[in-house]
């Protein structure tokens, strides 16, 4: 089965290169439309980087499965304003009544975790992404398998309840943050402020 799914594979892919091979040929024949490809090229190239530097803003997107599990698209790249806009959400998470989703696989119940999106590989048999997550379950068994501890990679903090209450100004845990995967800091909160840094 493999076999006919790498023969399927390498056939799209030898079909897409000839097509894109004859499609440029076709293009650089004529001096006219070497030039408005080039011009259409560069104009869409320009928009894409304006819309990525200009444009993009950080947004958490909570999964519909699990309900302590936020995947964060364009995180910022300051450290602190991060550190702000995760506390804000933890915050946000705790006053509010959020069902009890599933439990992610291999972690804790009673702790909120961020990862950043991504990680999608392309093909066939490729990686879905943390994208996965936020709709879907996670997946362990079968001939692809899909879990959030496949991406440690993408780890960005994960907040663990020390003791749980309604009130929001009395929420208190530890937070664990990750660079790339790798554990660098601890820090213990209550009443959402740092008293503590490891």
């Amino acid at each position: 089965m493999f076999i006919i799914f790498l023969i399927i594979g390498f056939c799209f892919l030898l079909l897409t290169t000839y097509t894109i091979y004859k499609f440029l040929r076709w293009i650089f024949l004529k001096p006219l439309r070497k030039k408005w490809f080039t011009i259409l090229s560069f104009t869409i190239i320009s928009c894409f980087i304006i819309k990525k530097v200009f444009f993009s803003y950080m947004e958490f997107i909570p999964s519909k499965i699990y309900s302590n599990l936020y995947i964060v698209k364009n995180p910022v790249k300051g450290r602190e304003k991060l550190y702000q806009a995760i506390l804000y959400k933890i915050k946000e998470h705790s006053s509010s009544k959020h069902l009890k989703g599933k439990k992610l696989s291999y972690t804790r119940e009673n702790a909120i975790y961020f990862y950043e999106y991504g990680g999608r590989t392309f093909g066939f048999i490729g990686e879905a992404g943390t994208g996965y997550f936020i709709d879907h379950e996670e997946d362990l068994g079968g001939f692809v398998s899909e879990e959030l501890g496949m991406y440690r990679d993408y780890r960005i903090t994960e907040f663990y309840y020390i003791n749980t209450t309604e009130q929001a100004d009395k929420v208190c845990g530890e937070l664990n943050w990750f660079e790339e995967g790798i554990f660098i800091k601890k820090d213990t909160i209550c009443n959402l402020k740092t008293y503590k840094l490891n």
